[in-house]
């Protein structure tokens, strides 16, 4: 299975929508965006319903083609429409910094089950409680400076980066290939601003090693 990987875009809707593009063209059943901010994905999918504002009063030719077009998606409906069924495949967790998270309107934590395993959505790792690692086989996080791909004993720690690169850092976002069943996964790793490909890591979970602690 192909998740894609996204987070910290801090309302930069233009690196988030490329990223959508990209790991959608690559084939991700599934989106996790791991926060920072919350509402930024409703904004990036705003903007490609609509690319373009409304044509202004007196130029026919455009208004007939925004008329249109607004007609089709509204006569084909959500199953024909790319973007709601991009929408569909996107889970998401807020950050501390999302007003949201603060009125406790939207999930800090998710669970998700990919094939066999079950995988842990959160913003900042430290936010995991000792429950949630013991439980989970993948744990995806946000908050990070780089992405990457940590194992630990039978566990995986995944995180794309940041998409607004803190500190002038270089904003990323990945797509994990996942195996359920023999649990081997790579981490592909894309620059934020041209989708091109940085690197790759690979892990293969193992036996547990002792307990694995977060600080």
């Amino acid at each position: 299975m192909k998740i894609g990987l996204a987070s910290d875009s801090m309302g930069d809707i233009r690196a988030l929508g490329l990223a959508l593009d990209c790991l959608d063209a690559a084939g991700a059943e599934r989106i996790f965006f791991l926060g920072g901010w919350y509402t930024d994905v409703d904004l990036a999918l705003a903007r490609k319903r609509n690319p373009t504002p409304t044509p202004p009063p007196g130029d026919e030719s455009l208004e007939f083609l925004h008329a249109v077009t607004g007609a089709l998606v509204n006569q084909l409906g959500p199953l024909h429409d790319p973007v709601q069924r991009l929408a569909g495949r996107i889970v998401r967790v807020a950050s501390r910094s999302c007003p949201e998270y603060k009125r406790d309107e939207s999930q800090r934590k998710v669970f998700e089950m990919v094939g066999s395993l079950i995988c842990c959505l959160v913003h900042d790792k430290a936010d995991l409680s000792r429950d949630d690692i013991a439980n989970a086989t993948v744990l995806f996080h946000g908050n990070a400076a780089q992405a990457a791909l940590v194992q630990i004993g039978p566990r995986s720690f995944v995180t794309p980066g940041a998409l607004h690169g803190p500190g002038g850092g270089q904003p990323t976002f990945a797509l994990l290939d996942l195996d359920p069943d023999a649990q081997a996964m790579e981490l592909v790793i894309y620059e934020a601003s041209s989708g091109a490909e940085v690197r790759r890591e690979r892990a293969a979970p193992g036996p547990a090693r002792g307990k694995v602690t977060v600080k």
